[in-house]
């Protein structure tokens, strides 16, 4: 029997445990959701009183009104008629902009600004003159007053210094300044002084720059003219020492040997041309006068000559024509010719003796402009060392005369600017007196306390919910078991009555809830073959969570729709459900499983049988049983008693006690079927369900789902479950017209 017992309960509804996921993760945005929900008098709570608080503000504060002026950080102000202004701006950074507007609010400003309109001796300004001032010092808590002049003006700077403000528009190089006072005169009237002033300080500190940049420019440019006249009197020693001449800035030397190598180019060129014409005429005279020069054309005689020869030529030409070339004025006219062409000849040769001297004395003179070349570049090159020591000399008088040129320049720029000083800053707008307070401002004390008391009052609520880890919802129940949420059920009245509610009223929520179970059950165990009999263990995490009434209405559902159910009180330590099911007097709870299990009473005699729903209870017995309940459980005995209740029952109920105090719950473990959950709605935390689950795995193994049990359902469907929401108006409709389709109270349930 045990065999038989417990082999189909090991190998029916095996499912490894899920992995579970966080829980009440507060990144959720729908827990975050659920906490403003569940908190929502809480939040409320805060909301009034950062409403109420922003209103005693605006009630009870001193009207504050804002005067603002601009100035304007022009740079291109400074630059000089003509220079590129686009060049001064791309050098100007936000940092610049950014000092100015320091400057603003600086000591110096302010000071300037509290002795000219004599704010010293405002009580505005005095901080011993303020309220809370006053108050603390009633009870001896208060600063004590200034008693010099200069603590006076240091506590107004103090005062001041708060309510100013110098801020950059946008990225722009406009300043604006903000004073804010509870006059809104006095603001206009310090705001505008506060930019004057401004602006003053730059001028004045422009003047004194420029003063100060004046005499120093004006020593230097001294001392660089001493300094340049040391140079040039050095490098004046060094030539006439080294007889280093100079003309017109260059040296004599080097001007001279420019001078013969031009004109040694000049006689190689007039010695070449000589050359050349006289080679002309020596050719010309080998050739017996034949050809010409260049120069014949300037020559009158060689002119004639040639004509001449032209003339008898033509007569030769004639003669021969007429006579024949024997003929005696032949012969004459070639005797003419003959003595012509020796006249040419002479008058070459007298030509060529003139190219000859040419040659001649051009070449002597190409020999001595080379001869006077090489000497002087001989010298030249001797002082060259001389010359690089002198070219540092005059480079140092350079430097020196540059640099007092240069500061002389700045030196009259500075003077410039000392007798009309130009700022970078200029007011584009001054302050006009506001006609609104700038606080306490409506728009903005009520939105922030609102938000702020929002705010609060949901840090709060979150903590609250985080630190206590309570079961509210179903999601929260899931993540924390790993198995789904079968169903939630409401509070339950007291008395033996709850014990077949959901039998007494079919298509209650309880009912309809108690059913989800039931099919969960049914799909996870169909079709496993036999025994038939399906083993049901009710437990829970903790005690007081409802499992008694849970199981008991159970049992009691699945026995008015038919099927033979078996409700066994396994909770031997307290017997409620053998309590809460007594009643009849017969009965006086003695007898009990432990008995049927030893052998002591039949079972027919101990098992109590509910008339209405057709129900069989077995209760606990009140007799003190030597074992113990976890070995009790965990017996043989008690393995083959639910063999045969499971030939004998569709359902077999077990009603357990809590997982965590007791091991009862993990002893019966390899003996159930499927496990159900009961936890307690905004009591049970998620820790001791998480815990439950980790010390007892086997049961874990076989859990089929959990309960949400003893819940608000009206608290819980409107502020964490819209779905049951839905349900239960779903059901309230559907149970109201089965009431008046049925007047009597017994309705069958298939």
């Amino acid at each position: 029997m045990l065999e038989r017992s417990t082999g189909p309960s090991q190998a029916r509804g095996r499912q490894a445990p899920a992995q579970t996921p966080k829980v009440g993760d507060p990144g959720d945005i729908t827990y975050l959701i659920a906490v403003v929900r569940r908190w929502r008098r809480l939040i409320l709570g805060f909301v009034l009183a950062g409403v109420g608080i922003a209103l005693l503000y605006l009630m009870l504060a001193t009207p504050q009104y804002r005067a603002t002026a601009r100035i304007l950080i022009d740079f291109r102000r400074l630059t000089d008629i003509g220079q590129d202004q686009l060049a001064i701006n791309s050098k100007v950074n936000d940092s610049a902009v950014d000092s100015q507007a320091t400057i603003m609010t600086s000591e110096g400003v302010i000071r300037a600004v509290i002795r000219s309109l004599k704010l010293d001796a405002d009580p505005e300004f005095r901080d011993d003159a303020s309220r809370l001032n006053r108050a603390l010092a009633l009870v001896g808590l208060g600063d004590e007053a200034p008693r010099t002049e200069v603590e006076r003006e240091r506590n107004t700077i103090d005062s001041l210094s708060k309510r100013l403000l110098a801020q950059r528009v946008g990225v722009s190089y406009v300043i604006e300044l903000r004073f804010v006072s509870e006059d809104a005169a006095k603001a206009t009237r310090i705001v505008n002084a506060l930019a004057a002033a401004y602006v003053n300080d730059q001028l004045a500190a422009k003047q004194e720059a420029a003063g100060s940049a004046n005499t120093w420019y004006k020593n230097r440019v001294a001392e660089l003219q001493g300094q340049a006249n040391e140079a040039e009197k050095a490098a004046v020693a060094f030539r006439t020492r080294n007889r280093i001449m100079l003309a017109d800035g260059h040296y004599v030397d080097e001007q001279q040997l420019n001078d013969l190598s031009t004109r040694l180019i000049t006689a190689q060129t007039e010695q070449g041309q000589a050359q050349a014409k006289l080679d002309q005429i020596d050719a010309i005279l080998r050739n017996g006068g034949e050809g010409a020069v260049a120069d014949e054309f300037q020559n009158n005689l060689i002119t004639a000559l040639r004509q001449k020869m032209a003339d008898i030529n033509r007569r030769i030409a004639d003669g021969v024509a007429r006579n024949g070339a024997e003929h005696e004025t032949v012969e004459r006219a070639r005797s003419d010719l003959r003595a012509v062409k020796a006249s040419l000849t002479e008058e070459f040769q007298r030509i060529a003796a003139g190219y000859r001297s040419t040659a001649a004395v051009a070449r002597l003179n190409q020999e001595s402009i080379t001869r006077s070349l090489d000497e002087l570049a001989g010298r030249s090159a001797e002082a060259q060392a001389s010359r690089v020591e002198l070219a540092q000399l005059q480079s140092f008088s350079d430097t020196y005369k540059t640099m007092r040129d240069a500061f002389l320049s700045r030196f009259a720029e500075a003077a410039q600017e000392q007798s009309y000083p130009v700022t970078e800053a200029r007011i584009v707008s001054e302050a006009a007196e506001p006609t609104r307070p700038a606080s306490p401002n409506w728009y903005k004390a009520l939105p922030a306390g609102l938000a702020v008391g929002f705010g609060l009052g949901f840090i709060v609520a979150l903590g609250r919910d985080v630190l206590s880890r309570r079961v509210r919802d179903r999601r929260q129940l899931e993540a924390a078991i790993g198995r789904p949420c079968l169903a939630v059920i409401g509070e339950l009245a007291a008395g033996a009555s709850r014990v077949e509610e959901a039998a007494r009223s079919p298509f209650s929520g309880l009912a309809e809830s108690l059913r989800n179970i039931r099919m969960a059950a049914d799909a996870r165990f169909s079709g496993e073959g036999d025994p038939p009999g399906t083993v049901l263990g009710i437990v829970s995490a903790v005690s007081e969570e409802g499992v008694t009434t849970l199981a008991a209405n159970l049992a009691a559902l699945l026995a008015r729709s038919g099927a033979p159910t078996l409700l066994i009180d396994l909770d031997f330590r307290r017997r409620s459900l053998s309590v809460l099911t007594q009643d009849s007097a017969s009965d006086d709870g003695t007898a009990g499983l432990q008995d049927v299990l030893d052998g002591r009473s039949p079972i027919g005699t101990v098992v109590r049988r509910r008339p209405a729903s057709g129900l069989h209870i077995l209760p606990a017995s009140a007799r003190p049983d030597p074992m113990h309940p976890a070995d009790r459980i965990a017996s043989p005995q008690f393995a083959n008693f639910l063999g045969m209740a499971r030939n004998g029952y569709r359902y077999v109920v077990l009603d357990l006690p809590p997982m965590l105090p007791v091991a009862d719950a993990r002893a019966a473990s390899g003996i159930v079927d499927g496990f159900v959950m009961v936890t307690r709605w905004d009591s049970t935390t998620l820790d001791d369900l998480q815990s439950a689950m980790a010390l007892n795995p086997e049961l874990a193994d076989k859990l089929i789902g959990a309960v949400l049990n003893r819940a608000d359902p009206a608290v819980l469907s409107f502020f964490d479950d819209t779905v049951l929401s839905r349900s239960v108006d779903y059901l309230r409709r559907t149970t109201a017209s089965a009431v008046r389709a049925t007047p009597t109270a017994g309705v069958e349930y298939p």
